[in-house]
């Protein structure tokens, strides 16, 4: 007779689900900030702010010693999706347009 065991592939799809909410609450907050800012701010923001939720979850992910390689995914695969949105979204990044708007506003503040 052969017994399956469906508890290991529960826990897999439970974690998966753990870190899409997570990624989504995540990326959410960053988006709700990025938001906030002026249009022309808004690509550097969210590409920063994604950024450096990816090195505090990689390094939550550092102290609670996640297996780097792990069957479901994990905190590294959220640092690594959202390092991605950050190098992604700095691609649209206009340099130009805020270095002419930071020299505008400092010209306009003197």
């Amino acid at each position: 007779m052969h017994y399956t065991d469906d508890s290991d592939e529960t826990a897999r799809l439970a974690a998966n689900q753990r870190a899409f909410t997570r990624f989504a609450w995540l990326f959410g907050c960053v988006l709700a900030l990025s938001l906030s800012v002026p249009d022309l701010f808004f690509a550097a923001t969210i590409s920063s702010f994604t950024a450096l939720a990816a090195g505090i979850i990689a390094t939550i992910a550092l102290f609670a010693r996640e297996h780097l390689l792990a069957p479901h995914l994990s905190r590294w695969d959220i640092a690594a999706a959202l390092y991605a949105v950050s190098l992604f979204s700095g691609l649209f990044v206009d340099l130009e347009a805020i270095s002419l708007h930071l020299t505008m506003q400092e010209t306009l503040g003197r």
